[in-house]
């Protein structure tokens, strides 16, 4: 599935997730642009979460959309800073970013 940002129509800026009115010039119609790649902005690992007994490494980025917002998408493996990724949702709905 695509990750869909949306575009104001009124006032051309960009928003991830929708939002009901464009807080720049409080427009109400929108038009949904795909972002399919990004660059990582950052990242980390998430070793250990609440409430599960076992160990389940989990790797996060921030990242810039080539549509402009940024967002936080799960990675399969660690990567460097500023590398290029291709954005997708996954089956279960999360935004995952895949190295280039």
């Amino acid at each position: 599935m695509n990750l869909e940002i949306m575009r104001c129509t009124r006032c051309g800026s960009k928003f991830f997730p929708a939002r009901y009115f464009c807080p720049s010039c409080g427009g109400d119609e929108w038009t949904p642009r795909v972002a399919e790649s990004g660059t990582v902005l950052e990242s980390t690992v998430v070793r250990h979460r609440a409430g599960e007994q076992q160990a389940h490494v989990v790797h996060l980025a921030t990242v810039q959309t080539n549509e402009g917002p940024i967002v936080i998408a799960r990675l399969d493996a660690a990567v460097p800073d500023r590398t290029s990724v291709l954005l997708e949702i996954d089956d279960t709905h999360r935004i995952v970013a895949r190295a280039l």
